[in-house]
């Protein structure tokens, strides 16, 4: 079962990089002048405020793609692996954790806090492999991946560098926003903290409630998979030519995360199928930012499930736009 499972959680990841490779095409430049190596398309530098400013019309690019018609076998396909995932969670987990101990890992996050501000924790660093392994889709990774190339665009005039660190910062806060929302909106309890098996859902729960409990109702979707996505989509977005590294190494990568977040107790497997299709739906929303919009000429039918809720119930609604 692990071997299958595992197997499982690979295929998904290489369907959003299939779709990556076949919707790859030459993207138009914001301008024609000063083309060069560090600056192929001949883009303008991105204005930093852009990282702020530009979320809504990210978001609404991001949600436009998402429930578009041609979205719809990809729906299928996210709600079919989600049901397969969640019906042998607990298997998985029982497996996964059997074999994080066979192999010397234990089944513990072994991150040390480094950087405190009271009670809240706002650097902890790995220390052994398992943690190095859940340190993968930490924040902080990732952030640091984005400093790396916004340093190599000031110090070098890198523009297409500079840009893509922006894309990335702007990529995680936008996309946060959503697996936030989505978080609350299904309140499902983390392994760890289970009080009934494949964990309780306990949709909506109060602010203060979600502040002080938060592992009760933060499992699903996975943000650390949805950013270690995000992240490489942008990548391989601004360097294509480097696409037969990054993309296998993106694949090794989020497996490794997916499985040390089942091993240590933070995930469910049925955690994964959503949050590595936000991250590429915004990922590739974000890697658009500051590029020349194209004409629309495609179908403007566009429909979405959002959660709703009110003094009298909480539930779902369905919007249709044509």
């Amino acid at each position: 079962m692990f071997k299958i499972t595992f197997a499982f959680i690979l295929i998904l990841q290489s369907m959003a990089w299939a779709a990556e490779e076949s919707a790859s095409t030459s993207a138009t430049p914001t301008s024609t002048s000063g083309i060069s190596d560090t600056n192929p398309l001949g883009e303008e530098k991105i204005p930093l405020l852009s990282v702020i400013t530009e979320i809504p019309s990210t978001s609404i690019e991001g949600l436009k793609t998402s429930f578009s018609k041609e979205s719809i076998p990809w729906w299928a396909g996210i709600i079919g692996s989600t049901l397969v995932l969640y019906h042998n969670d607990e298997v998985i987990l029982e497996n996964w954790q059997r074999e994080g101990r066979a192999a010397g890992i234990g089944n513990t996050d072994n991150t040390k806090a480094v950087l405190s501000a009271g009670e809240i924790d706002l650097l902890r660093l790995p220390t052994d492999t398992g943690s190095w392994m859940y340190f993968l889709g930490d924040g902080w990774m990732h952030a640091g991946i984005a400093a790396g190339f916004f340093i190599n665009g000031q110090v070098n005039d890198n523009v297409r560098a500079y840009n893509t660190a922006l894309r990335l910062v702007h990529g995680m806060a936008t996309s946060t926003i959503f697996s936030q929302m989505l978080k609350r909106a299904f309140g499902r309890e983390s392994p760890y903290v289970r009080t009934e098996r494949f964990g309780r859902w306990s949709p909506f729960p109060s602010v203060k409630e979600y502040q002080s409990r938060t592992a009760f109702y933060d499992a699903m979707p996975s943000g650390h998979v949805m950013t270690a996505t995000l992240t490489f989509t942008i990548i391989n977005d601004a360097y294509p030519e480097y696409s037969n590294y990054v993309i296998p190494l993106s694949v090794v990568w989020v497996s490794a995360l997916s499985y040390q977040m089942v091993n240590n107790g933070v995930h469910w497997a049925s955690d994964y199928p959503l949050g590595i299709a936000m991250g590429y739906v915004f990922g590739k929303a974000s890697a658009n930012m500051g590029k020349k919009k194209e004409k629309e000429t495609a179908d403007t039918n566009t429909w979405m499930i959002v959660p709703i809720a009110t003094a009298e119930a909480n539930g779902l609604s369905w919007i249709y736009r044509y």
